[in-house]
C-alpha cells in the first residue's frame, strides 16, 4: 500500500483509535510467524532424519523454495482481505463525524467568516514569509560577520608581527649605534697607541 493511501486512512485511525494497517499487519503476522516456524522445524527434522537420503543443502534449498511459495500465496490472500475490510469494515459513512468535527457540522461558517479566515490565513502566510526572509538576512549577516571577524583576527596577527619587526629594527639601530661608538672608541685608542709608538721612535 502506497503512502498516499495510508495517509487517507487518517480519519479512520481517529475514529477507531488504531490504524487499519496495524490490524492487517497483525493478521498477516499471525499467519506468517507460525508458517516460518513450521517450515524451519520441517527443515531441521528432514536434515536430522533423512540427510543420508537427501543432502542437507538440497533439503534446505527446497524448504526455502516451499516457504517462499507459501508466502506468495499468503500475500495474495492478505491483499484480498485488506481490500475487503477497507471497503466493508473500515469504511466510515459520510454521516459519521468525529466529536471534534461536529462543531463544523452544527455551526457551519458563513461566507463572510470563510473570507475572514482566508484573509487571516494569508496574513499569517505573509508573516511567515517575512520572518523567513528576515532570518535569511540575519543568517547572511552572521556569515558575513564571521568572515569579517576572521579577517580582523588575521589583520591583528599581521599587525603584531609587523610591530615585532619594527621593535626588532629599533633595537638593532640602538645596538648598531652602540657598536659604532665602541668601534670609534677602539679606533681612537688604536690611534693614540700608534701615535705614542711613533713619538717614542722619534725620541
Amino acid at each position: 500500500m502506497d503512502f498516499e493511501t495510508i495517509v487517507n486512512l487518517d480519519y479512520e485511525s481517529q475514529h477507531f483509535e488504531f490504524h487499519p494497517r496495524t490490524f492487517v499487519d497483525t493478521v498477516y503476522n499471525a499467519f506468517y510467524e507460525p508458517l516460518f516456524e513450521a517450515l524451519n522445524a520441517l527443515n531441521v527434522y528432514l536434515c536430522d532424519q533423512y540427510n543420508h537420503v537427501i543432502p542437507a543443502d538440497d533439503i534446505r534449498l527446497n524448504t526455502d523454495i516451499l516457504f517462499k511459495d507459501l508466502v506468495k500465496i499468503l500475500d495474495k490472500a492478505i491483499d484480498k482481505f485488506e481490500t475487503y475490510i477497507d471497503e466493508n469494515i473500515f469504511m466510515i459513512p459520510n454521516h459519521v463525524l468525529l466529536p471534534e468535527d461536529e462543531v463544523h457540522h452544527t455551526h457551519p461558517c458563513t461566507k463572510d467568516e470563510d473570507e475572514k479566515l482566508d484573509e487571516e490565513i494569508e496574513q499569517i502566510k505573509q508573516r511567515i514569509l517575512e520572518e523567513r526572509l528576515r532570518k535569511s538576512v540575519l543568517k547572511s549577516k552572521i556569515e558575513e560577520q564571521k568572515y569579517v571577524k576572521e579577517d580582523l583576527i588575521t589583520f591583528k596577527s599581521k599587525l603584531q608581527q609587523l610591530l615585532s619587526i619594527i621593535q626588532g629594527c629599533k633595537n638593532t639601530k640602538e645596538d648598531l649605534e652602540l657598536t659604532m661608538i665602541r668601534c670609534l672608541q677602539n679606533l681612537n685608542g688604536i690611534k693614540e697607541v700608534h701615535q705614542s709608538s711613533k713619538k717614542s721612535e722619534l725620541e
